[in-house]
């Protein structure tokens, strides 16, 4: 959809931006790695701190081969870009959704709104949520059963 002399450059904006979002989600899942052997949630894993100036910034050798290994079953199940992207789809409408209607509690629960005013508001905005999730829901059979099969096997 970009003119030819715009390849180059977006897919070197692309490549950083991937590198950006990946290194994000590797020092999230070895944060909460950490904190959750710390309250008895998983099993215990040898930690490395990597900076002994910053506390908190800690490599954990088992969550990242578990983190490469997720990735390459995807790569590997999901087989086509168009697949991968229905999954994404349904997981960030669906997340957008779950979250508008917790904030629901958050705004009668923690800012003492009443249920008249937060009604509406929380409506609106899942009204919104809603229609974004039900156009992805076409894509379920393309790669949008992945996440739903992930949220529903998991255990709060």
């Amino acid at each position: 959809m970009a003119p030819g002399w715009a390849l180059i450059p977006l897919i070197a904006l692309a490549a950083a931006a991937t590198i950006i979002a990946s290194q994000s989600l590797i020092s999230g899942v070895f944060s909460l790695t950490r904190q959750a052997m710390q309250l008895g949630l998983c099993p215990r894993a040898r930690i490395v701190p990597t900076s002994s100036e910053e506390a908190g910034q800690v490599y954990v050798p088992t969550a990242n081969w578990l983190l490469m290994t997720g990735t390459l079953v995807i790569v590997l199940l999901f087989k086509t870009s168009d697949n991968l992207a229905g999954a994404y789809g349904i997981a960030v409408s669906g997340t957008m959704l779950a979250t508008t209607i917790l904030l629901y509690q958050v705004a009668v629960g923690r800012w003492n709104w009443k249920p008249v005013l937060a009604v509406p508001v929380i409506a609106f905005f899942a009204t919104i949520d809603s229609s974004f999730l039900a156009a992805n829901s076409l894509k379920i059979t393309d790669g949008g059963w992945f996440p739903i099969t992930v949220g529903g096997g998991s255990r709060s």
